[in-house]
């Protein structure tokens, strides 16, 4: 014996952790609320307190520690390959399915952001950007306090920004 742990993933069971009925769409318009801001000014705090249900969360954090199991894994290469095949499907899921959904970026390139939001309304969803912020010396004291399962979204929104941008450009628009 090596001493080495090998983990195994259920493609299934990962993707469906994210998904519950509440996230379904009454008839009405899908939304993607869009949690913008800096680091460390309470984006995940805002997201957990105000969309615990209702929405799918496309967030390679959560993915990943949903991944590790606890256990501490450096972001992202631990999980790099399954994280972002995962996180594509949650996406693509999400969309095809036309369930709310939320997400937290950075958003300090406004190109990216204005493409996002582009590409998510021309498939029928409506977009509420919700800009979270505080003063310099709270988010220097919360970015050091980070424990190790307080991953940044400057790490993590690239991936959730690709999952969905990707998710978005293989909806079928249907006849012209």
């Amino acid at each position: 014996m090596s001493g080495e742990t090998y983990l195994t993933f259920k493609v299934a069971d990962e993707v469906d952790r994210f998904f519950d009925e509440s996230s379904r769409t009454q008839g009405e318009s899908p939304r993607l609320a869009l949690i913008v801001g800096p680091v460390a000014t309470g984006k995940t705090t805002l997201r957990k307190e105000n969309y615990k249900t209702g929405f799918v969360v496309v967030d390679s954090v959560e993915i990943f520690l949903n991944m590790s199991r606890g256990e501490y894994h450096a972001f992202p290469n631990a999980f790099l390959e399954p994280m972002d095949i995962f996180g594509r499907l949650v996406a693509s899921r999400a969309i095809q399915e036309r369930r709310n959904i939320v997400t937290e970026i950075i958003g300090a390139d406004l190109d990216e952001l204005k493409a996002l939001i582009e590409a998510m309304t021309s498939i029928g969803y409506k977009v509420d950007v919700q800009f979270v912020h505080c003063d310099l010396e709270t988010a220097v004291r919360r970015n050091l306090d980070r424990g190790d399962d307080a991953i940044s979204a400057y790490h993590a929104g690239p991936f959730n920004v690709t999952w969905l941008m990707e998710a978005a450009r293989a909806v079928d628009p249907g006849p012209a």
